[in-house]
């Protein structure tokens, strides 16, 4: 079940399959005034996009997980005309991945920086 707090302040869709990075992230968010959405995989982000009434402002996206990775999550929501404006940052501990990747808002390598990750997500929510 995804875990949502807060959601009268601007929604962060955190997806990675590392449950610690999920909560960190997430706890981070919620002590900067933002609600979080989790989701362990693309394909259960994609389940919960499609269910909400309430689209997130951003969405952090790492890219290797099982199930559905964030490459293919980000094909698809390409294709999706509600989604494919939603911004992205992408997360991974690749540094090279990020120069493949196209229309994503930003590229982080983890460990992520704190700062910049939250830079970032202030200038899209």
């Amino acid at each position: 079940m995804p875990n949502v707090k807060k959601i009268d302040h601007p929604l962060v869709l955190v997806v990675d399959d590392d449950r610690d990075a999920r909560d960190s992230i997430s706890q981070l968010l919620a002590a900067k005034g933002y609600s979080t959405v989790q989701a362990e995989n693309g394909q259960q982000a994609l389940n919960i996009l499609k269910a909400t009434p309430h689209l997130p402002c951003l969405i952090v996206l790492d890219l290797v997980m099982p199930v559905m990775d964030g490459y293919r999550f980000l094909t698809l929501r390409a294709e999706d005309p509600t989604l494919r404006d939603i911004p992205v940052v992408v997360t991974s501990a690749n540094p090279q991945a990020g120069a493949t990747l196209k229309e994503i808002d930003a590229y982080l390598t983890k460990p992520v920086n704190i700062d910049r990750l939250i830079d970032v997500i202030d200038q899209h929510c």
